[in-house]
């Protein structure tokens, strides 16, 4: 089955020109699910703007999709003419107006680049007139898995990145892939794997399971971060106590969500840690070097947050690699 790596051989880098290829892994497959997703007829939709961010993005797309072995949707959004916004009216035919030309040709480029990644990759293409956020929103109901950019054309309010991929993974009814700049592993922390951030609550869940088969596919470990931070007293003894019998409690919960998980990797590529301390700093740090971090959308305790909050905020803008988010309410990985 095909898997994630880089032109080189290892995980993903940002490098300028830099493009993902699709090497062949044999391991875990699902081919149940990818037919059920097939039948649905789901994709995996990606933003395009032109921007180097969105070209990372559709990098990564490309080859997620041919992992899968599902289509890839190229979108690309733009704004219409001034007069068109003053008048209400859109002229016809409006492609004489030249903005519908350079769509088309951030689109065209997308997909010449798409088949350096994945030759035989069923593409389709789709131009939405309108803002990226409603853009992107309205072709997740037949998503599979939507990709983005961290920054869009114009900094951070750019059309498919910064503020709108929050926006996009808060609200989106799939899975959001940002895909973000890659960051160097720190020493005796392996490259190859996926880190998860679990809580024990359904959002974590669901992410530990897309996390799984993320590692599955990409025949790599997962890197379970569980952080916490116990309840203390004045008394040192007592806080002692509190500290020995709230990490028990926090390891049988690490261990309870990733117990069903254990035929799917081993125990051998599990790798369960908890951290005291703040969720976001954790996950943060665990990035460098990852081929993915995932979270979830609600929690509880230091992930209570989730999108809405700092530690989704802080890991989509403080990542050192691509971060998925997965929204409880919506669908998990080729949920049926």
């Amino acid at each position: 089955m095909p898997s994630l790596t880089g032109a080189s051989g290892g995980s993903p880098g940002r490098r300028p020109g830099h493009i993902y290829r699709v090497t062949i892994h044999v391991g875990f497959t699902d081919g149940g699910e990818r037919g059920e997703a097939m039948r649905r007829g789901r994709s995996i939709v990606v933003g395009v703007d032109g921007t180097g961010s969105a070209r990372d993005a559709l990098d990564w797309a490309a080859a997620e999709a041919a992992v899968r072995q599902l289509p890839l949707r190229v979108v690309h959004a733009y704004a219409a003419a001034p007069s068109w916004a003053v008048t209400g009216e859109v002229p016809c035919p409006y492609e004489n107006f030249g903005v519908p030309d350079v769509a088309r040709a951030v689109t065209e480029q997308a997909v010449r680049r798409a088949r350096e990644v994945a030759a035989e990759l069923e593409i389709s293409t789709r131009l939405v007139l309108g803002a990226g956020a409603p853009a992107l929103l309205a072709q997740c109901d037949d998503a599979e898995l939507l990709v983005l950019g961290s920054r869009g054309r114009g900094g951070v309010w750019g059309v498919f990145g910064g503020s709108v991929s929050c926006r996009v993974a808060m609200h989106a009814a799939c899975p959001v892939v940002v895909v973000r700049p890659m960051r160097p592993a720190e020493p005796g922390r392996s490259a190859a794997r996926v880190v998860v951030g679990v809580d024990g609550s359904s959002g974590s869940t669901r992410a530990v399971e897309f996390a799984v088969r993320a590692a599955a596919q990409r025949g790599v470990g997962v890197t379970a971060v569980h952080a916490w931070a116990p309840r203390g007293t004045a008394d040192l003894a007592a806080v002692t106590d509190d500290w020995s019998l709230a990490e028990a409690a926090e390891w049988r919960t690490l261990q309870r969500v990733f117990a069903p998980w254990r035929s799917r990797l081993g125990p051998a590529r599990i790798d369960l840690r908890l951290v005291p301390g703040r969720a976001q700093d954790a996950l943060v740090a665990e990035s460098a070097g990852a081929a993915l971090v995932v979270v979830g959308t609600r929690g509880r305790g230091s992930v209570r947050a989730a999108l809405a909050g700092s530690v989704s905020q802080a890991v989509l803008q403080r990542a050192g690699c691509p971060v998925a988010v997965v929204r409880v309410g919506g669908r998990g990985l080729m949920e049926r």
